[in-house]
């Protein structure tokens, strides 16, 4: 079987480089025009089955993509919606150096089970994403499906598929609407089929 991941597409916050984890975004209007774009892109894939974080701005992605296939089931799933910030939520990118630097001095060097401060850890994102991805393999084992997230957990993804440490997790770059193919056969595992598209780095944290 081969899995699309597909993060959503640009939000205001993507824009102004604020941390916006779980907060409820809606797309801004160049992210209903990449949405669209996507959409159109993927319209000749066999698509199975769409799968999408309950997030807002993931949900109105995979309505972009499911417009091209009206057949195809769309599944709510919270375990691929992005890693909760905490108190980092709404930020920008050099307030949270600014608030946090004791934060920032960690995350730069061993990100991978460092929580924000009140929210999560990138290790607790890359087991509720991984088992959910295993769990669409399993319900749909055969032919495509999209998987419609947000960027820490495609990229925890990437890590465990490719065999990369969770702590180099920059080792990937993912611009909103950026697709990445993943395959799965029985008796070879996971693979890369196809990198994310290239586009402006855009990271949920530093």
């Amino acid at each position: 079987m081969e899995i699309l991941l597909l993060r959503h597409a640009e939000t205001d916050w993507n824009l102004k480089r604020r941390c916006q984890g779980v907060s409820d975004l809606d797309l801004n209007e160049s992210g209903v025009r990449q949405a669209r774009e996507i959409g159109e892109s993927l319209r000749h894939e066999p698509i199975r089955v769409i799968v999408s974080s309950d997030l807002k701005r993931a949900r109105q992605t995979a309505a972009a993509v499911r417009r091209h296939h009206p057949g195809v089931p769309l599944v709510i799933d919270r375990n691929f919606r992005e890693l909760d910030h905490g108190d980092l939520e709404g930020l920008t990118f050099d307030e949270v150096r600014e608030r946090y630097p004791e934060f920032m001095a960690q995350w730069r060097v061993a990100p991978a089970r460092l929580r924000t401060p009140g929210g999560e850890s990138l290790a607790a994102v890359a087991a509720r994403a991984w088992a959910a991805l295993e769990g669409v393999a399993r319900r749909w084992p055969e032919g495509t499906a999209v998987v419609v997230t947000h960027n820490f957990p495609i990229l925890s993804i990437l890590c465990r598929v490719t065999g990369t440490d969770l702590n180099d997790y920059r080792s990937f770059r993912i611009a909103p609407c950026a697709l990445a193919r993943i395959g799965y056969e029985a008796g070879q595992g996971w693979r890369l089929l196809e990198p994310c598209a290239s586009g402006a780095p855009d990271k949920s944290l530093p």
